[in-house]
């Protein structure tokens, strides 16, 4: 199922640009412990929605991609 997505162009470079983006953030580890600290404060009064939101914009939203693309492909089965 899961090379099925992958044979996809436009799925499997989603999938390459977001993989790229996490790899760019642990490679700069001082960014990352930054953002961690403002989700921290941020979490406090914030509804999670606007959480997410924030985390989008910023670029450290993180997805587990496996789980993402297995779901998806039950869902296609379905």
């Amino acid at each position: 199922m899961i090379s099925h997505l992958m044979n996809n162009s436009s799925f499997s470079n989603a999938i390459n640009q977001a993989n790229n983006k996490v790899n760019a953030q642990q490679n700069n580890n001082g960014k990352v412990e930054n953002n961690e600290s403002k989700k921290a404060e941020s979490i406090k009064g914030d509804s999670r929605v606007d959480d997410i939101k924030k985390s989008i914009a910023d670029g450290s939203y993180k997805i587990d991609l496996r789980s993402s693309a297995e779901k998806m492909a039950q869902n296609l089965l379905k």
